[in-house]
Formats: C-alpha cells, structure tokens, sequence
C-alpha cells in the first residue's frame, strides 16, 4: 500500500522501488521548480524510525498480543523481539515496507473581513466578520488519504534551506531512496475553491455568508517539502483474510518523541465510535492559530471564544473527511482535488491545465524576511481589530440604550508606577478607545510589509486600509 500510495501521489504509474536500495544519480540539470520552496532536512535515521514505527503498527493492529509487544518493545527495545518470535507474541503483524519521503506542504499567513447578516433576526445591523490565521496547513498535494493529514508541526526553524534535489534527495546516504511528492496545488486556488463553495447563502452559526461580501486583506504562502517515513503493514486476520495499512511518522526532529506518529484505527474500532472523527490517530490541527471576531455583539447573536474553534474544526472536518462508518474501506477525495480537476490554480500550463503560478508575490520562501514582517503585520492587526470590537460594540450599546449617558464601567489606568482602576463613562470609554485605536492604526500602516503595499496597490486598492469604525 505504501507503493501503491506514493505511485499516486507523484503520477507513476509503478511502486517505487524498495526503501533499500541502490544509489540515486541526478542530472545537474534537475532543479526544484521554485527557489521559494524550503525543505526541512530528514533529522532521524530510517532505522530509529523502523524501531518506533513497528511499535505504532502492532498498536494499529489492536490485537492484544501485539499491542504486548508494542509495550515491550517500547520498554526495552529491539531485544525483545527474539523472544516475541519463540512464542508468537505479535507474529501476525509484519512491517512489508518503509519509504523516506519528502511530502509538499504550505503553511499560511492569511486575514479576510466582510460584512453578515443574522440569521432569524429582526435587528437590521449586519455585523463584520473578521478572520486571521498564523500558519495554517493546507496539503501541496491533494491524493488521500495522505493530504488528511496535517503537518503543521510547531515551531520549525525560521532559516531552512532551499530545497535542492540533488542534495535533499541523497541526504540519508548511500543505500537510502527518499521520494519527493510534487507540488500540484496551493492555497491561491484553495482560496477560490473556499469561495464557490461558500457562495452566496451559506449559514453558519447563526449568521448568512456571502463571499462576495468578503475581501481578503493578506495572504501569503510559504511552500515546504517536509520529511515524513511510510510504512505499510499487514495484520494476518487468520479466517477473516489480512488488513493492510500504512503508519505515517514524522522525521523533523532528532528526538523521535517530538515527531508525531499516525495510523488509521482497525475497522471495529470505527464502527463503534471510537475512533470515528477522523481517518487518522494522532492527527495534527490543520489550523494551530486561528482568531475570529463578529461585531458588533447583537443577542442573541454574541460570539465567543469558542465559536474560534468551531471554525477550526469545520475546516479540519472539511480538509480530513471522517471514515464513512457504512464502508470504511473508501476513502473520500480531498477538496484539493477539486482545485486541481477546476483548473483553479493560477496559470495555464502544457495541455491545458491551470498550475501553480510561483511568480505570484503571495508565494514567498519560508526563510525570507517577507514572513517575519507578515507575523508582525497579523499580531498588530489583531490587537487594533480587537479594539475596533470593542469600540462597535460599546457604540451599538449606547445606541440602544435610554440613557446612555448613565451607564459607566470600570477602566484601568495603566499611567503611573502602578496600575489603577478608574470608573468612567460610556462615552469616556468610547473617546479613550478612539485616541488608542489612532495610535494603533498608526502603528500598523507603518508595520504593513512593502510586498503588501505594492500587491494592493497593483489590485486597486488603497494602501492606507485599515480596520473601519463606524
């Protein structure tokens, strides 16, 4: 399966060869199709990765003898394993094949805004929506089951270097193949993709979304060939025939218990709901920092913190559909596949097809300054949209009050040695907050990276937008 897998993530129409073999020779001429993308090097050695690969894949098995095994294994290593075989401890669970692959990744710097409407309302304010996300996952390749899963692994290196076949590919030595998965799409066309399928009706926790009425205000995109090992496994089921599966295990990092290991859960395990929120155990967040701002605050319509992680897992349910309990054996398509097939991506290349357009400025090396500029640019602009929140809100509030003039609220004064609390009123607050948010405002057009000031300059778009008030 592992063969099988891969031959379908890089278009051939064969498995790859074994994971032992001969070396690779690489014509010079050979080169990533990008100087942007950055590659995080193999930090574990295929023979350690074997070691705790074999342990998840008798846990994967959930044979009790195996999973025994598992834990003596995990406990005083491959000695162990001799004894095992006397006694057929774990014997119907073998490891047929491992592969080093280099597998495409984007992680994403994003903020989009736009205006609702509430969904079984008779108030006529129509809130803002507002939506940043710091380093998001979206796969570079969209064959499943291996894009359901989320390599957003935190923190990698801020100076990776570019990726180089002929360097990249050999870094394991003599002996050991790594595949390279290509990348064959990317956030630009999942954005458009996003988009129609959104449309101009959908509702979502209580409120009516209408992409038309959404701006994207940044996005940026850092490609990433990433080290993972596969491995597929085959539990002999004695009468009932064999189970094949891979166990995916990430190679980031010299300590193995930092790299995550996932497997998908024995059939059994699904269909009596254990195990049946996703198709893999152990699965990353394909959105590790996500905020979400609705305002102003509308009853019954307020949103919260936790309306922040319902976004993320509907993007999460979306990227990595569930086993289907009904026929576990099929594995649905990714919506990548879609952005592929609908030509979504950003120039026409041979044939036809729309492919990834690398000169695009949102495309942008995970090493460059760009993305410290940009994580800069998103922090500030969250802290001013939060102060534009508040300031909606405690405007709307006054509107619907009798006597707003009354009401009052506790402040604190940061002036001084010490912090002091102060009441005020309602439009004392309101004035005090304006005066913050201009220096904000300031603060974040001087931070706003040049790329960015040209990109919106290019597309019409005044470079001095900002947050809005009012």
């Amino acid at each position: 399966m592992a063969s099988r897998l891969l031959s379908s993530a890089t278009g051939r129409r064969s498995g790859v060869q074994a994971f032992r073999a001969r070396p690779i020779r690489y014509l010079s001429s050979q080169s990533a199709p990008s100087p942007k993308i950055c590659s995080v090097p193999f930090k574990i050695r295929p023979e350690d990765a074997a070691q705790r690969m074999l342990i998840n894949g008798l846990l994967a098995s959930a044979s009790l003898p195996s999973m025994i095994l598992a834990g003596a294994l995990r406990l005083f290593g491959p000695s162990v394993i001799p004894f095992a075989k006397e006694f057929g401890v774990g014997s119907n669970v073998r490891m047929k094949d491992m592969k080093a692959v280099l597998y495409p990744i984007w992680r994403v710097d994003s903020i989009i805004e736009g205006k609702v409407k509430l969904q079984g309302s008779s108030s006529r304010v129509e809130p803002s929506i507002w939506v940043s996300t710091r380093e998001g996952y979206v796969p570079g390749n969209p064959f499943a089951p291996l894009s359901y899963l989320s390599f957003a692994i935190l923190p990698l290196p801020d100076d990776l270097p570019s990726y180089n076949l002929a360097e990249d590919l050999t870094q394991l030595g003599d002996g050991y193949e790594i595949v390279p998965v290509p990348f064959t799409v990317s956030p630009l066309g999942l954005e458009k993709k996003i988009r129609r399928t959104i449309g101009s009706n959908t509702r979502w926790e209580g409120v009516i979304i209408d992409e038309k009425r959404f701006e994207e205000i940044m996005l940026a995109a850092y490609p990433i060939m990433f080290p993972i090992y596969i491995a597929e496994f085959e539990h002999d089921l004695g009468d009932e025939g064999t189970r094949s599966f891979n166990v995916i295990m990430d190679a980031h990092d010299e300590d193995p218990a930092n790299c995550r290991v996932s497997w998908p859960p024995p059939p059994q395990l699904v269909e009596n709901g254990r195990f049946d929120k996703n198709y893999f155990v152990n699965p990353a967040p394909f959105l590790p920092m996500a905020n979400l701002l609705l305002y102003p605050s509308v009853a019954p319509h307020q949103v919260t913190g936790p309306n922040t992680v319902k976004l993320v897992e509907a993007y999460r349910e979306w990227m990595s559909p569930a086993p289907d309990k009904d026929d576990i054996q099929s594995i649905a398509p990714s919506p990548m596949v879609s952005v592929q097939e609908q030509g979504l991506e950003g120039k026409e290349g041979p044939g036809g097809q729309r492919e990834i357009d690398w000169d695009d400025v949102r495309i942008q090396s995970w090493s460059g300054k760009e993305r410290m500029e940009n994580g800069d640019w998103i922090e500030q602009a969250l802290k001013t949209q939060k102060g534009v929140e508040t300031l909606e809100t405690m405007t709307y509030v006054a509107s619907k009050a009798q006597h707003p003039e009354n009401i009052k609220g506790l402040v604190i004064n940061t002036k001084g040695l010490t912090p002091k609390f102060e009441r005020k009123s309602l439009f004392d607050m309101e004035d005090q907050l304006r005066a913050d948010l201009d220096r904000m405002k300031d603060e974040l057009r001087e931070l706003k990276p040049a790329w960015l000031v040209e990109y919106d300059r290019a597309r019409g778009k005044s470079v001095e937008d900002g947050p809005k008030t009012g």
